[in-house]
């Protein structure tokens, strides 16, 4: 069932009529962090004033306040820019909330109006002729003397997850020190997390509806067919392998030709609660990664081909915004599968330069250009990673840094060339015959 809280936090394309109208049919009267205006007023910059100064919260305009069938009427489109307009001109200084906006496909025209108040991004105290607005329980009220002071001194509430970062990745090394790995690419997020689920361990049962959910992604079935171009051999599904503890665990995939002591492919998804017992959490550290060692187990001395890469890479992505996966990962950190995060970014590390690695894809090194081994780049929050197509459009963009910080040039060219034989925007498949 859709919250207000969910419905603040989630991205905007989350917010969907269908979702709207979960909440209303609730019945939450107003509050704190929630208010119903049936059409534009100019109390609507009051409201957004007092919950930037207070704990942000939800103005849906188009839906009653009173208990009728439907609380659902709507608003012409005009009412944002009467939003808009009455924010700069009655909020000093002048700023304005998230507006978006939900059509009533019934009702040509009209929509609901989801306006979303944060205080992390407002330029706080918002005034209103002069006095500070701030939110009790359902209502508006200033703030007095002492509110308005502290509004003055303290800093905006920031963003939990601002800021957090994935430890450094590494790749794994022989008994004397030496990288045992061609490559490793990883991905992850910050998953937030209940109040409900601070204290507990993690689920014995959501480890393995995890698990079980990582068997059936994108990831494990491109690993599975890069198995099968290598040649035949064993292939172990995620499962509990090395340090699992009561808020930390390690699940382990692997694959390639038996008979060796390490697997040429193999993958690997952490998750861990970062605190200690008695220390409350606000987020699940969830990271998932791929490291192969053909050169180190089957002598191999070809480069990685892009295509590979580039299918390697999205399924690592889609597997993070797969429903199956972020619904697993949701019920572990106790929240709406609405508040799920999106990979935060790539990292890409190699134990030769990157031109040896990228050899024979078509890429021209620049004369005295200096060279990389890896690379940590950052996703554009703007994306959806959930479209194929703009997923694809943040992976060339990826692999076009890569190949640039490494001294190569064509990267753009090649990219061009596969997704033309490619031009459906869903994951490529890799054929036995392509080069690792």
């Amino acid at each position: 069932m859709t919250s207000a809280a969910s419905l603040f936090a989630c991205r905007p394309a989350d917010v969907t009529l269908e979702r709207v109208r979960e909440l209303v049919a609730i019945g939450q009267p107003e509050s704190l962090t929630l208010e119903y205006k049936e059409k534009y007023t100019p109390k609507i910059p009051t409201s957004v004033a007092a919950m930037a100064n207070s704990y942000g919260g939800l103005i849906l305009v188009g839906v009653t306040e009173r208990s009728v069938d439907d609380r659902i009427v709507g608003v012409p489109e005009d009412v944002i820019v009467q939003i808009v307009s009455g924010c700069h001109q009655t909020l000093e200084p002048p700023w304005e909330p998230e507006i978006i906006p939900v059509p009533l496909p019934e009702t040509v025209g009209r929509m609901i109006l989801v306006v979303r108040v944060d205080p992390a991004k407002a330029s706080r105290p918002l005034l209103v002729q002069g006095a500070a607005p701030i939110r009790l329980h359902g209502r508006n009220a200033l703030a007095d003397r002492v509110g308005l002071a502290r509004l003055i001194n303290e800093a905006a509430p920031q963003a939990v997850a601002a800021g957090l970062r994935l430890p450094p990745a590494d790749l794994p090394t022989d008994d004397q020190g030496k990288p045992s790995a061609d490559f490793l690419v990883r991905t992850g997020m910050f998953v937030p997390v209940d109040a409900s689920a601070t204290w507990r361990p993690l689920s014995e049962r959501g480890v393995q509806a995890f698990a079980d959910a990582l068997n059936n992604s994108p990831l494990h079935y491109a690993l599975f067919r890069w198995c099968a171009s290598i040649g035949e051999g064993g292939m172990s599904p995620f499962h509990r392998s090395g340090f699992n503890r009561a808020r930390k665990v390690r699940l382990l995939w692997q694959g390639g030709p038996d008979g060796g002591p390490l697997f040429p492919l193999e993958a690997v998804a952490r998750i861990d609660l970062p605190d200690a017992y008695g220390t409350p959490v606000s987020h699940l550290q969830v990271s998932l990664q791929v490291v192969a060692r053909f050169r180190h187990t089957l002598g191999r001395a070809a480069p990685l081909s892009v295509a590979h890469l580039h299918e390697l890479v999205d399924a690592l992505t889609a597997t993070l915004v797969d429903d199956k996966v972020t619904g697993a990962l949701a019920a572990l950190a106790g929240v709406d599968p609405l508040l799920m995060p999106q990979p935060l970014g790539l990292d890409f590390l190699s134990s030769t330069d990157m031109p040896d690695l990228l050899a024979g894809n078509g890429l021209t090194l620049v004369p005295d250009a200096g060279t990389s081994r890896g690379a940590n780049l950052l996703a554009d929050p703007g994306v959806d990673q959930r479209d194929p197509a703009e997923r694809r459009a943040l992976i060339d963009s990826w692999l076009q840094q890569i190949s640039q910080d490494a001294g190569l040039l064509g990267m753009e060219k090649v990219l061009e060339q596969l997704h033309s034989t490619s031009p459906d925007p869903q994951p490529r498949r890799l054929r036995r015959t392509d080069a690792l």
